[in-house]
């Protein structure tokens, strides 16, 4: 069984006072869309999402108008992604063998890519969602060029990244407060020396940070759909 965490409490600093997680793409709130593609697949067993303290009514509501029946918890969101997901973690179906992080902003996920994502978790022990980069990344340091490491090595990490449950907590326990820092759940587990799988997916699966991805992503969004019918 695989117990899913959508963070989904970010602060949105980077659209205008508007909370992205409730923000529409396809007729309903950006977080329904994302745990919509988690309630479809059978490997998952329930659902559990981190809040902002203020909303968690409301998220709770908007999880039975849209039918979300795979939900098990609505928790609050902490001061940082780290204690987001600690909170989260507290909730956990004893039963589950696999967690699975995944942004709430990230609406564009489809079933088929998270199943493929558990299913190296289960072989390997840890996977995450990931992109194969297609720009040239710079290192910088003092708005100077230091490095360009070669593409060929480079991903972009992405959500959900799925993880043994118990070699998650022991790794968590392990780093203590240096969590506080991690911008990526997988960090937790390099950080102790732990191997990840990376499982390509296609290009889609975009965060919403700012105002005009919400045009983008309902684009990407209909043709989805289209596609299905």
């Amino acid at each position: 069984m695989v117990s899913v965490i959508i963070l989904a409490a970010g602060s949105s600093s980077r659209m205008n006072g508007i909370n992205k997680q409730l923000s529409e793409i396809g007729g309903m709130p950006v977080f329904i869309a994302a745990a919509r593609a988690f309630e479809k697949c059978e490997s998952v067993g329930e659902i559990i999402i981190a809040a902002p303290k203020e909303n968690c009514k409301q998220f709770e509501e908007l999880a039975k108008t849209y039918d979300i029946k795979k939900l098990s918890g609505i928790v609050y969101g902490g001061s940082s992604r780290f204690m987001s997901m600690k909170n989260a973690l507290s909730k956990v179906d004893p039963r589950a063998e696999l967690v699975a992080f995944h942004d709430g902003a990230r609406p564009l996920i489809t079933p088929e890519e998270i199943e493929k994502v558990i299913a190296d978790a289960k072989k390997y022990g840890a996977a995450i969602a990931a992109v194969k980069a297609v720009d040239t990344v710079k290192v910088v340091s003092e708005g100077f060029i230091k490095a360009t490491p070669p593409r060929s090595s480079l991903y972009y990490a992405q959500t959900p990244q799925v993880f043994g449950k118990e070699l998650f907590l022991s790794c968590l326990e392990k780093i203590g407060e240096r969590g506080e820092s991690i911008t990526d759940d997988s960090q937790i587990l390099e950080l102790c020396g732990e191997n990840v799988r990376i499982t390509e997916i296609s290009c889609c699966n975009m965060k919403i940070t700012r105002q005009e991805d919400l045009i983008m992503a309902e684009a990407i969004f209909s043709a989805q759909n289209a596609k299905r019918k």
